[in-house]
């Protein structure tokens, strides 16, 4: 399988922080930090930083996560331009997602 993969977004030490887990069938895995929305709960507007498994930086993107009842709708773009869509679900205060690239 190619151009799908899986992130895990957890809470970070500061209101509008999340940290990021991710891994992608043609990218390999890394990490990320999330940057953005002041709310207690997933949802809102982010500048995400993705890093590679050696922490080396890769790219910054912009992350929009959307509440839609029991499931989270994620995209990403860059310049304004949807790089990936995804969607995901919240469980012990940490939401794991699906996505694939556009």
């Amino acid at each position: 399988m190619s151009n799908i993969g899986s992130v895990q977004y957890s809470k970070g030490n500061s209101v509008g922080e999340l940290k990021a887990v991710w891994i992608h069938a043609d990218y390999g895995h890394g990490t990320g930090l999330a940057i953005g929305s002041q709310s207690t709960k997933f949802e809102g507007k982010y500048e995400i930083k993705y890093f590679d498994s050696n922490g080396s930086f890769l790219t910054v993107l912009d992350l929009e996560i959307i509440k839609n009842e029991q499931r989270y709708d994620l995209s990403w773009s860059k310049n304004g331009v949807v790089t990936s869509i995804g969607i995901g679900v919240e469980s012990s205060d940490i939401l794991s997602a699906g996505y694939y690239d556009v």
